[in-house]
């Protein structure tokens, strides 16, 4: 064995570099249990907004040391330094990890090619945080004459942060809820980055353990909103909607009997548009008509947690309101009823079609993408590209249609149709594809939900021969 002394001398000198730090005091918390948050459960869709460095100016950190053995007097470390260091794009990065590993449903992957709109408009709270407390003992060990004895240069050390966080209600436009967390991490090896990547771990800490926070986790996965400071009166100091329902929750709902078409739905189509709605709820939904009682079908993350919300129909006329009557989270379904049908309002309904419909088939969706003004109603022709049971996309296991009919903002709830006009489905979750530099190219990976599924979640009656 070649230079034997060398090869212990190593191995003694990066001991004595490595416990080289420790003469600063840090705080030291640990990981939260981790929340438990059934498979089943169909969290609301939450985004990162990011994070400020709200450290008092001129505030010290801590200490580091330098040199090859890092036994250097220390140094205080000012606040810019980690303003300098930390890249905000792994942050987000790393708060999406930290969220999705413990069951939340985030938007905005660095992972995922989705459209950046698309994903914005899914969310219904936005996370931000506020970094208020950091501590930090680090040292930088560098080469020099005895670069044969040092290990690789750079810095490692531990390192505590403190973060506020403010919940904000993108549906209510308000803060709805606010905590703070701690994150912690001790790092042995030196790295070139150590700075950086000593707060990474320190914020995915802080990340975990506000997803194991009960208020936190209560607010986004069951969906319970803040206590009530009195009647009529929430903690955000906003209104309640306390009037009565106007019509039952439980009222039987019966969808009207109707041969399914045999006709082209090219012949046909501009008629059949009028089945579609727009929901306008801060931004806006679709929906369609389901009975000539005014009952429409959208998805739950449409309608959030109103309820009452408004309708535009086919003529473009508003000033139409409808009441949530049921809503199902799981399956994202949602069932509205118009509280008054105007006079001048004919309302179209459209065949169900119950059985999926197969891989191939020509396939139409109607909604309203981007800006409702301009594109509403706005029809689009694919295929089905494959059934997918059981799959799991940013939530719980569930049934899809998968079709490549490009969709986009806005057509979520919208009606799914098959080549003769009959309804399959309804739009609930869009990727479009992009290349390695984030520009959209080719169409997108659409799913839908299959009909009878948001009806039987519903509880909405139907004829089983359609």
């Amino acid at each position: 064995m070649k230079f034997p002394y060398k090869r212990l001398l190593q191995t003694i000198t990066a001991s004595v570099i490595l416990t080289g730090c420790g003469g600063s005091i840090v705080k030291e918390v640990d990981y939260a249990p981790t929340p438990d948050i059934p498979e089943t459960a169909h969290p609301t869709p939450i985004k990162y907004s990011g994070i400020e460095l709200l450290l008092p100016p001129g505030m010290n950190i801590g200490q580091a040391r330098h040199g090859i053995f890092c036994n250097s007097p220390a140094y205080p470390v000012n606040r810019n330094v980690i303003a300098k260091e930390i890249d905000h794009k792994f942050l987000r990065q790393g708060f999406h990890d930290a969220m999705e590993a413990n069951g939340y449903d985030v938007v905005g992957s660095l992972d995922i090619a989705f459209d950046p709109d698309d994903e914005e408009q899914r969310a219904e709270y936005s996370v931000a945080g506020k970094l208020k407390d950091a501590q930090l003992d680090m040292c930088t060990s560098q080469e020099g004459a005895l670069n044969w004895a040092t290990p690789v240069p750079g810095e490692y050390g531990r390192m505590y942060i403190a973060i506020d966080w403010s919940v904000y209600d993108v549906l209510h436009k308000t803060v709805v809820y606010k905590t703070r967390t701690e994150g912690y991490t001790s790092r042995k090896i030196p790295n070139a980055e150590g700075l950086t990547l000593l707060f990474q771990d320190a914020f995915e800490m802080a990340v975990h353990n506000l997803a194991a926070d009960e208020p936190f986790r209560a607010l986004i996965v069951n969906g319970q909103a803040p206590p009530k400071a009195e009647d009529g009166i929430d903690m955000r100091g906003e209104k309640t909607d306390t009037r009565e329902r106007l019509f039952d929750e439980d009222e039987e709902v019966t969808l009207p009997s109707q041969a399914l078409s045999r006709q082209p739905f090219g012949k046909t189509a501009e008629q059949g548009r009028k089945v579609a709605v727009l929901i306008e709820k801060g931004g806006h939904g679709s929906g369609f008509f389901i009975t000539r009682q005014g009952h429409i079908l959208t998805n739950a993350h449409v309608v959030g947690e109103s309820r009452r919300t408004r309708i535009v129909t086919a003529a473009r006329k508003t000033g139409i309101t409808a009441e949530v009557l049921r809503v199902d989270r799981v399956r994202d379904v949602a069932l509205l009823k118009l509280e008054e049908i105007p006079d001048w309002l004919d309302i179209t309904t459209l065949p169900i079609r119950l059985d999926w419909p197969s891989v191939g088939e020509d396939i139409y969706a109607i909604g309203s993408p981007k800006d409702w003004k301009a594109f509403k109603g706005s029809l689009s022709k694919g295929i089905v590209s494959a059934h997918r049971r059981n799959l799991k996309f940013g939530g719980p296991r569930s049934n899809y249609i998968q079709g490549d009919i490009e969709t986009h903002p806005g057509s979520s709830g919208g009606p799914l149709l098959d080549e003769y006009g009959n309804i399959v489905g309804l739009s609930v979750k869009g990727e479009p594809f992009a290349n390695e530099n984030g520009a959209r190219i080719g169409i997108g990976l659409n799913l839908f939900i299959p009909i009878r599924e948001a009806l039987d979640r519903l509880g909405i009656a139907y004829n089983e021969g359609q």
